[in-house]
């Protein structure tokens, strides 16, 4: 009961799950799992089946995406005081055939977190959850924010490496990576 409890305010405490009810809510903690990380640990993998998303309720992770010469840190993530939600794109996608995680995200300290897998969340779709529905649709929203940032990036770096002249692409391929997750 207590691990039950834990999950929900973990849940509640996310943008994601902010306009679902106590019953909607329920009904996620039912489909989840509390999980535990140690330091170098990789939550997802870049380029394997997403399968899950994470709400971290503690601790820190990097994400890194490869890059031609090895792997590029994108990003820090800490749950410090309010949980922090990974890997929620990878409940989305249609099947195992799709391009699989995007990037990798690996526990830089212990992380706590809630699991929810992309199996269970497909089932609660199939059985015409509204409470799946309303995060299908926060999700969607984040990644559509995501993509306007990212253009408005790309649009940024392009002016940028024009006025001084840059025309290289590899000096464009890592300026966008490297602002991509800001």
């Amino acid at each position: 009961m207590a691990e039950r409890t834990n999950i929900v305010e973990s849940l509640r405490g996310t943008e994601l799950f902010a306009g679902l009810s106590d019953d909607e809510l329920s009904e996620f903690c039912e489909n989840a799992e509390a999980v535990e990380f140690a330091p170098g640990e990789r939550l997802i993998e870049e380029g394997r089946e997403p399968g899950c998303m994470y709400v971290m309720t503690t601790g820190i992770v990097e994400v890194v995406k490869k890059v031609p010469r090895g792997e590029r840190k994108l990003a820090t993530l800490a749950a410090a005081g309010r949980p922090t939600v990974v890997g929620e794109r990878g409940l989305l996608l249609a099947s195992d055939a799709d391009e699989g995680a995007s990037a990798s995200v690996r526990a830089q300290s212990r992380v706590e977190a809630v699991r929810l897998s992309r199996k269970r969340f497909k089932g609660m779709i199939r059985a015409e959850s509204p409470a799946a529905f309303k995060v299908s649709h926060a999700i969607s929203k984040t990644i559509a924010e995501r993509l306007v940032r990212l253009d408005e990036e790309v649009v940024s770096a392009v002016r940028e490496l024009e006025s001084r002249g840059e025309t290289d692409l590899e000096a464009f391929r890592d300026r966008l990576v490297t602002d991509w997750m800001r």
